[in-house]
């Protein structure tokens, strides 16, 4: 709540349109106390790098719970069609879904055949 970074490794969903980036995490995590503290939160996310496969994707953008009956069907249609084993942690009462709106992305690919790639989203 201070404005300290906190990282954590976690498996994602994408909902392409709109584009959302769909969590899930217990209440009783780090990660959660911005969540119930204010409407919206500043995150960042990174998925990729390994020197098999030299290509990132960068975001920013806001964290926010999914509380509206429309919400959580999303989320349980895309998230749990990715991940069904996981269905029945949502049991959980501390169970917590979320997702990520990006306000800022690029996207880098280093070993393109052309060379360095970097697309982003201030591109025009």
């Amino acid at each position: 709540m201070d404005g300290s970074p906190h990282a954590a490794t976690m498996h994602f969903a994408l909902n392409e349109s709109p584009a959302l980036f769909l969590f899930e995490t217990y209440r009783s995590h780090r990660k959660a106390t911005p969540l119930f503290e204010r409407e919206k939160s500043r995150a960042s996310m990174v998925i990729g790098f390994s020197e098999d496969n030299r290509k990132t994707l960068q975001i920013d953008g806001e964290v926010a719970l999914m509380r509206s009956d429309t919400e959580q069907l999303l989320f349980n249609k895309v998230y749990f069609k990715k991940f069904p084993k996981k269905k029945e942690k949502a049991q959980d009462s501390n169970f917590v879904i979320f997702s990520l709106t990006p306000t800022w992305w690029r996207y880098t690919d280093w070993d393109s055949p052309t060379g360095k790639i970097i697309i982003s989203s201030e591109d025009k």
